[in-house]
């Protein structure tokens, strides 16, 4: 049966006929297996002819995938015409052997068997037969030297399994299953006879499900109401999903050789299928293929697709099809969008893609700890009062660091820009919180005086372009800390949170940063407690932050109800022989909150400069809060929290360390993304990215000097 809207009208195929009431009848009698069929003429119109041969290899193959066939035949006794559905053995010659279903009572002797059907799915074969035995359970026959081919469609048709279906039109809703489907659309079986109650010239809204997992969802017209009530024939509309923000600059699509493929179980029928691949990013890819024999449909969602690349490389992600363009001739171009992959998975694809791209860039692959150490301290990223800090600790900071690099891909994920084993370029993203992920490390050195700050941007933003789309990597927020001195980061990332101007996608708030010492603690005086914060203090610490920020560090830290949800951050991070926690707890004087603490625990490296080993400090009343009792309770939590006698504090507003006079060594800026403005974030950051080297320093120096 094609799909289209114009195949019911003309030429009528044969096996529409055998599902009609108004064509067929079913025999009453038990366990009987044959439909009646009363047009005959059917047979009469054939668009084409098959070979013997070729009709012998067709019954061979059906009995090798354990499939049936029909036959039709005139019961001598009434004159009627019946289908029958029957199981072929092997065919060695020109005489075929087809077995009766069992348990039939119907009295086969008494059939005049004329011709042996298969339906392929896009056409009907006949073939006449001349029987040389028949009992109630097989019949042996003479095949002919040729038969005929009817009602050919221009696009085969597929039988589906246990796909189910929710159709919607106005008020009348419906379910039922999945009888068969092309690419042009579906025939659907619902569970009421129903099909009646739908207006053709109205669209219809189709769901389709597998294991409680949608894997269709779109718009449809309604093409044919079958004469039995419950069975419906319905056409996509050819519409282009939206799964993605349309770009103005997207990432570079890569043609590979060798030529990656696509290999998948298809969501509707469980047929396995491949397909080459002919171009891909980390966002998606395209395929082509032949009108007549297409599966694919746009809005079509295919869980556990696997891409296969050179060298027996498999990687797996959930996909959906977002449109279907004519290329040429029968052909069409399939737009595929990636839906969803594991952080482990992603870093290894878009490895591949970048190293493509440019030979200097890797992801995954294997990094020399030594390079990078040297890396380090010759790019300045490892300064000599931060090294001070660290030295105590550097065998611990090697092997957090090992861990990280070796261990870590489902929490870490790192980028080096090298040549020939020599690294002059590094980032990498940490996950921070339960759904927030941190920009750990963005640092370069000049490579042949080229600015390779700028190239390492490049493949971080087309890295971070599809990375924060995957549900499995479970990222709603971005964070980076930077100094407010440092030019570069301000630039990139200040600048977009100063452009965009609204501080609920995009947000910078100002901590002071100063290392304390535990053994400047001691007893709090009376009237003051350290405990344990509840629902209602972050309620009241979150009202505040909205009055005088309106941003999201607050929602980054995830702590309000319903942010840990799921696996959380510590299990994540001990699989990979890691430390990692944070919680909050409050300072009050009597029933006044002073202050409410996040107590950020992990290993001594898993920041240089500490950050997620930190105690953060929020004041939301400045009066009231002298700096001397509030540093013993910051040094009563940090002794059972840390090993050291010295840990980092940061303290927000910084006004409050101003106001105390607080020696504080350095500012930190953090800076927080929600994702969902990811897209704008990654446009504004590939412009700026474009600039050249002069440029960029003609914008430097204009905003130096408008400043001064």
């Amino acid at each position: 049966m094609g799909m289209s809207e114009g195949s019911h009208g003309g030429t009528k195929n044969i096996m529409d006929a055998l599902i009609s009431k108004k064509n067929h009848s079913t025999n009453t009698r038990p366990h009987f297996p044959a439909i009646s069929f009363n047009h005959r003429d059917l047979l009469k119109q054939p668009s084409g002819r098959v070979k013997q041969k070729k009709f012998i290899n067709a019954v061979n193959y059906i009995h090798f995938m354990g499939g049936s066939l029909f036959v039709n035949g005139v019961d001598r006794a009434s004159g009627e015409n019946y289908f029958l559905r029957v199981s072929p053995e092997p065919c060695w010659g020109a005489e075929v052997t087809c077995r009766f279903p069992e348990g039939s009572s119907f009295d086969m002797q008494n059939l005049t068997i004329e011709n042996l059907i298969i339906d392929d799915g896009k056409s009907i074969t006949c073939m006449p037969l001349k029987v040389c035995e028949i009992t109630n359970e097989h019949f042996s026959a003479q095949i002919s030297t040729k038969g005929f081919v009817f009602s050919e469609r221009q696009s085969r048709r597929f039988r589906s399994q246990t796909v189910q279906v929710r159709v919607k039109q106005g008020v009348h809703t419906a379910a039922g299953t999945l009888e068969d489907f092309n690419s042009n659309g579906f025939r659907i079986v619902l569970d009421e006879d129903s099909g009646y109650r739908y207006d053709p010239s109205q669209d219809i809204e189709v769901e389709l499900y597998k294991e409680n997992m949608i894997i269709y969802s779109g718009r449809c017209r309604l093409v044919r109401v079958g004469n039995d009530p419950g069975s419906v024939v319905v056409v996509p509309f050819e519409d282009q999903r939206i799964v993605y923000k349309r770009r103005k600059l997207r990432n570079p699509r890569l043609n590979l050789i060798p030529t990656p493929k696509i290999v998948f179980a298809h969501p509707f029928s469980n047929q396995q299928v491949a397909y080459e691949i002919s171009d891909i990013t980390t966002s998606g890819f395209s395929v082509y293929e032949g009108v007549d024999r297409s599966l694919l449909i746009p809005g079509l969602i295919i869980h556990d697709v696997d891409i296969l690349l050179a060298g027996s490389m498999k990687m797996s992600c959930n996909v959906q099809v977002v449109y279907s363009q004519k290329s040429r001739r029968n052909i069409r171009r399939f737009g595929i969008a990636i839906i969803d992959m594991d952080m482990s998975t992603y870093s290894k694809l878009f490895d591949i893609l970048s190293n493509a791209d440019d030979v200097h860039a890797n992801f995954t692959s294997s990094i020399s700890m030594d390079s990078l150490w040297e890396f380090f301290f010759e790019s300045g990223f490892i300064y000599p009062k931060k090294y001070a800090s660290l030295s105590r600790h550097k065998e611990r900071f090697k092997k957090t660091y090992e861990v990280l690099y070796q261990k870590g891909r489902e929490i870490f994920g790192y980028f080096t820009y090298q040549r020939n084993g020599v690294i002059y370029g590094h980032a990498s993203i940490i996950k921070a919180y339960h759904r927030t992920w941190m920009i750990h490390h963005l640092a370069a050195r000049p490579l042949e005086k080229k600015r390779t700050g700028l190239f390492v941007l490049k493949h971080i933003l087309h890295y971070f372009d599809g990375l924060y789309r995957m549900p499995a990597v479970g990222m709603d927020y971005m964070i980076f800390y930077f100094r407010p001195e440092n030019s570069f980061p301000d630039y990139f990332f200040g600048g977009f949170c100063r452009k965009l101007n609204n501080p609920k996608a995009c947000s910078m708030d100002r901590f002071a940063h100063l290392i304390c010492q535990k053994n400047h603690g001691g007893a709090l005086p009376d009237g003051w407690t350290v405990r344990s914060a509840s629902a209602h203090d972050i309620e009241e610490l979150t009202q505040w932050y909205d009055e005088i920020s309106g941003g999201l560090m607050i929602k980054a830290f995830c702590f309000g109800p319903g942010d840990s949800q799921g696996e959380s951050v510590e299990e994540m991070y001990a699989r990979a022989g890691l430390k990692r926690k944070y919680s909050l707890a409050k300072i009050s004087y009597g029933d006044q909150t002073k202050a409410i603490v996040l107590i950020d625990e992990s290993d001594a490296g898993a920041n240089l400069s500490d950050l997620l080993n930190s105690i953060k400090v929020f004041v939301p009343n400045s009066r009231g809060v002298p700096w001397n009792i509030l540093k013993k309770a910051i040094c009563e939590i940090a002794g059972e929290a840390y090993e050291g006698e010295e840990f980092p504090v940061l303290i927000y507003p910084v006004s409050y360390a101003d106001q105390e006079s607080i020696p504080y060594d350095k500012a930190y800026n953090l800076w927080a993304l929600d994702v969902r403005y990811g897209d704008d974030y990654s446009e504004h950051l590939k412009a700026k990215a474009k600039f050249s080297v002069i440029k960029f320093g003609i914008g430097y120096l204009k905003k130096k000097f408008l400043k001064s």
